[in-house]
């Protein structure tokens, strides 16, 4: 009986086949590993929701547990705690981070948000700027009663009953800004007003040398 004789080319190809069927025959979705540091899938939470002042983290690919899956905290600062341990023991999950509330119609929504920390939803997160804080620039004031030479000279500013320098920045209310900002004030409107023992004192002094009315009294 003679034996067909096979070629390398086909003795090859079956290799090959039967090494690939040998591998898909094994293969499991679990061995696989993405090029990043992040925990199996299947043991990470997924979804994190904030009702009020508590926090749900939940992880929708096992069943729900209680205590255990959702897990619950009591307000921010137990979660960011939570998540600092995470990191610390190289656990990176990636979370959907939704926010009950309710809408202009007065319905039960959830928002996504950007994370617990940063609620701000697409806009730029909050920048602190008060080392930046400068005074505004001053519009001067038009009043006739005051600046009208040579009738009205060196006196006081007239009642302003329409609101026409309302949002603007004015001389007065730099003298305000500056008394504020100066230790105490001799203003008693002001928040840091150095009390009527201290007003009187400046007055005696001739603080407000120049400012004095004289009233006639016939």
């Amino acid at each position: 009986m003679q034996i067909p004789h096979i070629s390398n080319q086909l003795a090859f190809s079956i290799v090959v086949f039967l090494l690939g069927l040998y591998f898909v025959l094994n293969y499991s979705s679990l061995h696989a590993a993405e090029g990043f540091a992040i925990t199996e899938q299947h043991r990470c939470p997924n979804l994190l929701i904030q009702k009020g002042t508590e926090i749900f983290l939940y992880n929708s690919k096992v069943a729900k547990v209680p205590g255990v899956n959702p897990i619950r905290f009591n307000n921010l600062e137990d979660y960011v705690e939570f998540m600092d341990w995470q990191k610390s023991q190289g656990i990176i999950c990636p979370v959907l981070y939704l926010q009950h509330m309710n809408d202009a119609q007065g319905k039960n929504v959830y928002k996504i948000r950007p994370s617990p920390v940063d609620l701000q939803g697409g806009l730029p997160p909050m920048v602190d700027t008060t080392a930046g804080i400068q005074m505004p620039t001053v519009t001067k004031l038009m009043d006739s009663n005051r600046n009208d030479p040579p009738y009205n000279s060196n006196t006081y500013p007239g009642f302003d009953a329409s609101g026409f320098n309302m949002g603007d920045f004015t001389p007065l209310d730099a003298l305000n800004f500056i008394q504020q900002d100066s230790g105490l004030s001799p203003n008693p409107m002001d928040s840091n007003w150095g009390g009527p023992k201290f007003t009187q004192h400046l007055v005696d002094a001739g603080y407000y040398e120049g400012d004095e009315v004289s009233l006639y009294v016939p």
